[in-house]
């Protein structure tokens, strides 16, 4: 039965009791659209398989965890996992920069991340442009934010071959004793490679156990990386454009091992797309929005629709983006592009007014504020001198 700790507008812990208790795990949400939290907890349904007692940190919007009310947060959770003798601090991408932050608040003995982040504030990390309108409207607590502080046992798992990722580790490294699995081309984040590779549940039993083993981890993944699908897709992702059809080939293996793979299909659709093979990509893009109809696989179906000049199609994806992120500026942004190319002024204003009213600072939105107000002034002139 799942015990509801905390619940707030902006967040919610979630209990779900399973075995003994003697092993316990804390979990924080990853970045998700649409906002919400009426979903699983992350490896939710997987410690309540294993018989391993799980609290969920959820959180209705992208916001890396910056609340005033995380301090009370984190103190509840800690005094409801006071009775385990191992507490795992665990996370992936948004959610592995909260267990790296928060394991000591939480009284863990250990925490894994999974391509976590050190922070997304400029000041501190001003090599991060993923996530750009975010961080631009989140307001950093440097309470929340203060130097990592140590627990015994910290692994961080990683893409050494994203100049981001490998950014973040190293300021993660400076501030903490972390143990590091670097995962050339596991991609961000490296948890779909890590189960490809059957590596995620022993990680994770491994460091909840205190029996983690760098060296393992590190040799069994360079030996199993070419049976993983998602390491043929993120070659594919980086292989030269000169040889495009090598890069095309990389992806349709990646596909063929794991057909039920929605990111597989989508990775295939970007190389498609790039090569200007248009009807192939959007039958691929088509595929994966069947398997997963999630706002990452439409985004790139109405891009590549958009590019092979079909605008109608384009624009009637982007709307469902719209409706399922209403919070996400760069989606009004991109509707608006599309609504002014088919000359939808009014259309396209009220989109990019949307668009700024997510990122007020965004300086791009307001010249294309602008110019949208001449473009309509202009074709209001011309309709007058018609007559």
């Amino acid at each position: 039965m799942t015990d509801i700790l905390y619940r707030s507008l902006e967040l919610e812990v979630r209990r779900v009791p399973a075995g003994d208790g003697r092993l316990q795990v804390v979990t924080f949400d990853s970045y998700h659209e649409p906002p919400g939290m009426d979903r699983p907890g992350f490896g939710e349904a997987f410690f309540a398989t294993e018989g391993i007692t799980a609290t969920h940190v959820m959180c209705r919007g992208n916001d890396w965890f910056q609340y005033p009310e995380m301090a009370l947060v984190l103190s509840v959770i800690r005094e409801a996992c006071a009775d385990a003798d191992r507490l795992l601090s665990y996370g992936s991408s948004m959610g592995g920069y909260a267990a790296l932050r928060f394991a000591a608040a939480v009284g863990a003995n250990a925490a894994l991340a999974l391509s976590p982040q050190y922070s997304l504030d400029r000041r501190k990390a001003p090599f991060e442009t993923r996530w750009a309108s975010d961080r631009r409207r989140i307001r950093f607590i440097e309470t929340l934010e203060r130097r990592i502080e140590q627990v015994p046992l910290m692994v961080l798992a990683y893409d050494r071959t994203l100049k981001t990722d490998f950014g973040h580790m190293l300021r993660l490294s400076a501030e903490a004793d972390i143990e590091q699995i670097p995962l050339p081309f596991a991609g961000h984040p490296v948890g779909p490679f890590l189960n490809d590779v059957a590596l995620l549940r022993p990680l994770v039993f491994a460091v909840l156990k205190d029996s983690f083993d760098q060296e393992y981890f590190r040799a069994t993944a360079r030996k199993r990386a070419r049976r993983s699908p998602h390491w043929l897709a993120n070659l594919a992702e980086r292989h030269p454009r000169a040889h495009e059809g090598r890069g095309i080939a990389l992806a349709g293996r990646a596909v063929a091992l794991a057909p039920d793979h929605p990111s597989l299909h989508d990775a295939l659709a970007r190389r498609l797309a790039a090569a200007g093979r248009y009807d192939e990509a959007i039958a691929a893009h088509r595929q994966a929005v069947a398997l997963e109809p999630v706002v990452d696989y439409l985004w790139g179906l109405s891009k590549t629709l958009s590019a092979a000049g079909d605008l109608d199609a384009s624009l009637e994806v982007a709307e469902r983006i719209q409706q399922l992120a209403p919070a996400t500026a760069g989606y009004h942004a991109w509707a608006a592009k599309l609504r002014e190319a088919q000359r939808d002024w009014a259309g396209a204003a009220s989109d990019v007014q949307r668009a700024i009213r997510y990122d007020r600072t965004n300086l791009r939105y307001r010249l294309m504020q602008y110019s949208l107000r001449w473009q309509s002034w202009v074709e209001r002139g011309r309709r007058l001198l018609r007559g």
